[in-house]
């Protein structure tokens, strides 16, 4: 089962929106691209100038700078994404560490509590106010790292 979740912060770390979404049977990375998708298509609607697009999946952050093969099998989402991206706007994709990506991994953990559709959120949800705190205040999170 795979969920995605995303967030939209102002240039201040305000909270502006966010996304959960119950994805189904699928591959890690097409639910980060289906994550990817949709935070674009929220940002767009929200009339966003700038977007620092952050991601925890180094496969999909090397998808959306290079690009794939048209018969690659997630090239349909990639192709998507790129057109939102193409837009007349200002996008950096970069890729962040998942603890550094808290609050959208535990949007996408709360979407396993949701029905299979998308569920955009315009409040914050009582059981992520602690990660929207942490994050806010920049509070650090311990990386376990094998060596």
């Amino acid at each position: 089962m795979a969920t995605a979740g995303g967030v939209l912060h102002d240039s201040s770390g305000a909270w502006i929106g966010g996304f959960a979404l119950q994805i189904g049977i699928c591959s890690a990375p097409l639910a980060e691209l289906w994550g990817v998708y949709y935070g674009l298509v929220m940002a767009w609607e929200k009339q966003a100038t700038r977007l620092e697009l952050e991601i925890d999946s180094k496969v999909v952050v090397g998808f959306l700078k290079t690009g794939v093969s048209e018969a690659h099998l997630l090239s349909f989402l990639i192709c998507l994404c790129h057109g939102f991206i193409s837009r007349d706007w200002c996008v950096r994709i970069s890729h962040v560490y998942r603890e550094t990506n808290r609050l959208a991994d535990g949007l996408a953990n709360y979407a396993f509590s949701l029905e299979l559709v998308f569920h955009a959120l315009d409040v914050v949800s009582s059981c992520i106010e602690f990660l929207l705190s942490s994050d806010t205040q920049g509070m650090a999170s311990l990386r376990r790292v094998c060596l």
